[in-house]
């Protein structure tokens, strides 16, 4: 069995426009970037809980690289356990849930913009710079 095997990611390019895993590949990419920035953590950090480097979680976040089901399934277990239930559906629909807690969060993304590595960050956008 080939090491690709148990990954879910591959580069878009690799995978052609009209293949459904293709747009599986950014819709999870676009999961695990938002469940991580709804809760707040930098790449660094999650990456380090993780077990895996910093570019290779960048790289899986915009589907240019690929993780491990196993690193997948960790990332989702621990958006889960703070109350941020992702779900892709058979259709291919791809639901969020986010706790109240979590709300002011994704009103600060929007009225602040995201921080440099990717987390939401709360500070106005002049203090980010």
């Amino acid at each position: 069995m080939s090491d690709k095997s148990d990954n879910w990611s591959y580069s878009p390019e690799s995978i052609p426009v009209l293949h459904p895993r293709r747009k599986y590949t950014i819709k999870l990419a676009a999961a695990l970037r938002a469940g991580r920035s709804i809760l707040g953590l930098s790449q660094v950090t999650f990456a380090q809980d993780m077990g895996i480097s910093k570019s290779k979680l960048a790289r899986a976040e915009t589907a240019a690289g690929s993780i491990s089901s196993g690193d997948l399934e960790y990332a989702l277990s621990v958006f889960r356990s703070a109350g941020v239930v992702i779900d892709l559906t058979i259709d291919g629909d791809l639901r969020l849930t986010v706790p109240d807690n979590k709300l002011h969060l994704i009103e600060a993304a929007m009225t602040a913009g995201m921080g440099g590595d990717g987390s939401f960050d709360e500070a106005a956008p002049d203090q980010n710079r």
